[in-house]
């Protein structure tokens, strides 16, 4: 059964079988030496910067009769009508947001390896999911670019750091920790990386053994929250369990892995070179104008 809705899955939508490529670098932490310090990514975009805001009197001209429930606003920075196809250049700018987005997590991610191995119990930090493997096309969430099976790059919603330990003593210093080196990336021309968009999953050192996720409330238990009630969730302070997840670690392995730090081989990733996109210069304004 699963066989025939994963074909109607890929005839629908395309494969999900990630190419070779993917396969190769999805290694995990303990298999094979750690990559370059300076980029330990599998592939490096170029990252494209921003386009600059449309004129907000042209836009008020072209929509000023029209803007009803017939237009609606794209997930980027323009407006297409909701039953015809983006344009082109509004696809293009979605793929390079979706790129900026994935340096913007590999940033954080670097500079969060550098802050965590000050605490003596880390061993070991690799980077997986989305963001440790090449965005590759695919057909979005997006209603607009559903309905007309218009692919564009995958998005990378958020940061999934593994992190092994040989004590789960200290979980509020490395919540510290964490925060350093959140703090770098926070004043980037593409945003920052919010706390909750963090998830660091914690394993036991000496067993490989899960042990749960670290939590982002600022004290725990946090009073009012249901989160907080959830069957072992606590146990050692801000070691989060989730309500009915279970982890599994044959799909834990099978994920694509970047390793950032392991103190048995004397591996770190470097902080992150953080590019800037060219000034945008607006010109002058008409009220700048002397005729």
């Amino acid at each position: 059964m699963s066989q025939w809705v994963r074909g109607l899955y890929e005839e629908k939508f395309g494969p999900v079988e990630p190419p070779a490529e993917h396969r190769a670098a999805a290694a995990s932490p303990s298999q094979g030496a750690p990559g370059n310090a300076d980029h330990p990514w599998p592939d490096k975009p170029v990252i494209v910067p921003p386009r600059p805001p449309e004129d907000f009197f042209e836009l008020e001209d072209e929509f000023d009769d029209e803007f009803d429930d017939e237009y609606t606003p794209f997930y980027g920075n323009g407006f297409s009508p909701r039953f015809e196809p983006p344009p082109d250049e509004e696809i293009e700018e979605e793929n390079h947001l979706m790129v900026r987005r994935q340096c913007l997590f590999r940033w954080a991610a670097q500079a969060i390896a550098v802050a965590m191995t000050e605490l003596p119990e880390v061993q070991r930090i690799a980077a997986f999911g989305a963001v440790a493997k090449p965005l590759r096309p695919e057909i979005p969430r997006f209603s607009q670019l559903r309905r007309h099976r218009i692919r564009i790059l995958h998005e990378c919603a958020d940061l999934d750091l593994a992190v092994w330990m040989t004590s789960m003593d200290r979980l509020k210093e490395l919540k510290r920790a964490m925060s350093r080196g959140l703090a770098l990336v926070q004043e980037t021309a593409f945003g920052g990386v919010a706390h909750h968009q963090v998830d660091v999953h914690l394993f036991d050192a000496a067993t490989d053994g899960y042990q749960g996720r670290l939590c982002y409330f600022g004290q725990c238990p946090k009073p009012g929250k249901r989160e907080c009630l959830v069957r072992h969730c606590g146990d050692k302070p801000f070691l989060r369990q989730i309500s009915n997840y279970r982890f599994h670690s044959g799909q834990f392995r099978d994920e694509p892995m970047v390793p950032l730090f392991d103190r048995a081989q004397g591996f770190l990733v470097r902080l992150p070179v953080i590019e800037e996109p060219p000034e945008f210069d607006p010109g002058p304004y008409d009220d700048d104008v002397p005729f």
